[in-house]
């Protein structure tokens, strides 16, 4: 049943996403995406149009004079056309590419995109631009350019992307495009090759209202030795050890140097419960946006006080990190996270990035969520990755106050429709303890 159910989702999927490339692209544009009816794609620019205009009226004219003169102008131009057309086409052949980019890029910025390019022919290539090519409305793309290519020679086009909203995006392939050698007509060839990107979500500022956050979260024990505060025994001296740390009186008594060794500090785990519903009577996912960049400010500002910080969605968690190296990796993945985060009452856009499957089985969660809401259930949380004893940050939208999760938080942040914090307030007197 659940597998039939899945199939008639997948088959109304497919059919809005026809509708919708009837409405972006049209018939003509359709068709002329096929490799298979057009293995290269032409657009005349405004020069060629006024080449083409004068080769007609070249023609026109000297058919009804009979003027030999007017035949040789018209031999000529429709001769200057077929030289652009063949020497565009030595251009397109044989060209390799690789992309040498990461899948993340993040949403509302310009990031750089670095193909290589290797010309494989015993002829050079000449005015070459290549990038991605996509059908979404939300995504900015700039291709690279080349303007020599010597035969075998490997170069590299810097084009660029600027994703208008965050979330998982499908390219269609490589377009590589020439205008040699007299800009007539711009030649095109498309590199079937389509690949899954991903718009991160922003990094809002998110101000908490106390100080010394990393005080009130809660601890897990630790076993290791570190620069802690915690007595943890007694070692031989070795090099490097601060003079500090040396026991004098125990060094005296054994006649050799004896250093004192610390625990570790215990990492404080804050745990972030994000319940991303609906704020208002919209299915635009994007409404999600703001809302997800005030979620990553949050967790960033965590981070910034030296907490482990975990996050819950209704899709999944991702297992609490601290910063220890300084270069924002667990926030990484926390916007990872967020990109692909819908609706959770909501079913998904047809046009969300991801694989049939996997789009089926999350419309058929939010259903069933959209069901528990209208019959005033909880929400219940999928299981953690990582079970640990934390303070619960919950990021509710104050448009839905129906909206009911199992648990009690520790910080309730509320959000208004737009996504900015609207109030952060403390539930629970939580006290940092051993866990």
């Amino acid at each position: 049943m659940a597998q039939s159910t899945q199939q008639i989702l997948i088959a109304e999927r497919n059919r809005e996403l026809s509708a919708l490339a009837r409405q972006r692209l049209g018939f003509w544009r359709r068709m002329g995406r096929s490799n298979r009816l057009f293995p290269r794609k032409l657009v005349v620019t405004r020069e060629g149009k006024w080449i083409i205009g004068i080769t007609l009226l070249l023609g026109a004219a000297a058919v009804n004079t009979g003027n030999n003169l007017l035949y040789l102008l018209l031999s000529l131009a429709i001769s200057i056309i077929s030289i652009s057309g063949i020497l565009s086409e030595l251009c397109l052949r044989d060209l390799e590419l690789t992309r040498c980019y990461p899948a993340d890029v993040p949403a509302g910025e310009v990031t750089t995109l670095r193909l290589e390019v290797l010309n494989a022919k015993n002829r050079g290539a000449l005015h070459i631009e290549a990038g991605e090519l996509t059908d979404s409305p939300t995504v900015l793309l700039r291709p690279g350019y080349l303007l020599h290519l010597a035969p075998h020679e490997r170069g590299q086009a810097f084009g660029a992307i600027k994703p208008l909203r965050r979330g998982p995006l499908a390219t269609v392939g490589l377009l590589v495009t020439t205008a040699y050698p007299f800009g007539f007509a711009r030649k095109s060839r498309l590199y079937e090759a389509p690949v899954r990107l991903l718009a991160l979500a922003g990094v809002a500022d998110v101000h908490l209202p106390w100080r010394g956050a990393a005080q009130r979260g809660a601890q897990h024990t630790s076993t290791r030795a570190g620069q802690g505060d915690a007595f943890r025994g007694l070692r031989d001296a070795r090099a490097g050890d601060a003079m500090r740390d040396i026991h004098w009186k125990v060094s005296a008594r054994r006649d050799r140097l004896v250093a004192r060794e610390w625990e570790a500090d215990a990492a404080r785990v804050a745990l972030v419960r994000f319940v991303h519903v609906a704020p208002g009577p919209t299915n635009d996912v994007a409404t999600l946006d703001r809302a997800c960049a005030t979620v990553a400010g949050l967790c960033a500002a965590l981070l910034q006080d030296g907490l482990a910080v975990g996050l819950q969605t209704l899709q999944g968690d991702v297992p609490p990190m601290v910063d220890a190296t300084g270069l924002g990796d667990a926030l990484q993945r926390m916007r990872e996270h967020l990109a692909q985060l819908v609706l959770a009452d909501r079913r998904p856009p047809a046009d969300w990035a991801i694989p049939d499957a996997e789009w089926a089985t999350l419309a058929l969660a939010c259903e069933t969520r959209a069901a528990q809401i209208a019959r005033g259930e909880p929400l219940t949380w999928p299981p953690l990755t990582a079970m640990v004893k934390a303070e619960l940050f919950l990021v509710t939208f104050q448009s839905r106050p129906e909206v009911m999760g199992d648990g009690v938080p520790d910080v309730r942040v509320t959000l208004d429709q737009a996504g900015d914090v609207q109030s952060i307030a403390r539930m629970t007197d939580f006290k940092a303890g051993a866990a």
